[in-house]
Order: structure tokens, then sequence, then C-alpha cells
């Protein structure tokens, strides 16, 4: 069976299994999933640039491998430890199953702001990239 989202999706794909920050860490490990965390803000007009992406449907099949993990870092500060080369938004992370981040996953197009994306950017391929790296078939 699919997994039911614990957070909200927040405008990034209803049909994608969302869950907060502590929560998406901890089922990470027990299940041995990689994460895919998105960071962005309500107000931000790139991440709402963003969300369609979340809607196509090779993303959302592709995303029952992972761990999503969606926050608004107005609304959780404690994300913002997560910017390995800043706290723009939006910011697309990966995650081993143990919680480190893979600072090999990046938008490989972009020579700052590494973890951002905005479509068309190639987000399945990052995913598929990670899952290469860190899935536990």
């Amino acid at each position: 069976p699919r997994p039911v989202a614990t957070a909200p999706a927040n405008g990034f794909g209803d049909k994608i299994a969302w869950r907060g920050l502590a929560e998406g860490f901890s089922e990470a490990a027990a299940q041995g999933k990689p994460i895919m965390m998105v960071v962005h803000a309500s107000w931000c007009p790139r991440c709402k640039a963003l969300q369609p992406s979340f809607f196509d449907q090779s993303l959302v099949d592709v995303s029952d491998r992972f761990v999503m993990i969606n926050i608004d870092q107005d609304v959780e500060p404690a994300v913002l430890r997560h910017g390995p080369d800043g706290q723009y938004i939006p910011r697309v992370l990966f995650f081993d199953p143990a919680g480190a981040l893979d600072p090999t996953i990046l938008n490989p197009t972009r020579t700052r702001f590494k973890y951002f994306y905005n479509p068309p950017d190639d987000l399945v391929g990052a995913m598929r990239r990670a899952l290469d790296r860190h899935a536990r078939t």
C-alpha cells in the first residue's frame, strides 16, 4: 500500500506521503529509506514555481522509495541547520537512511546555490541518483 502523508503538502503534491522533520529522519532510519527534503517558505515565489513539479506522476511514483520531508523554514526554523551552502529557498536536499546529507546529490546545472531546483530542472534524475547511492533494495 502507498504510504499516507502525516505532514501538510503545502502545495507540493498531495499524492506524496510527506513527513515532518523529526518524524522523517526517524522513519528513514527505521525503514532504511533515503530522504528527500524540500525546504521552502509560503511567501516565496520561486517555491511556488517549484510546486507543480511535485504533481508530476513520475516524481510521485519514485517518491514512494523515499521518506519525503516537506518543511516551511519560517514555521520550523530548526531546518535552517540543513543549509550546506546557505539558507536560500527552495532547496532540495538528499540524505542517506542514517540521516547524513549526501553532498554529491545536487543540481548539476548550478555553480552557486547547488541545492536550488527550478522547473524544468531534473528533480526525478536527482532522485534516481540518490536511490542508486542509498536505496536498500
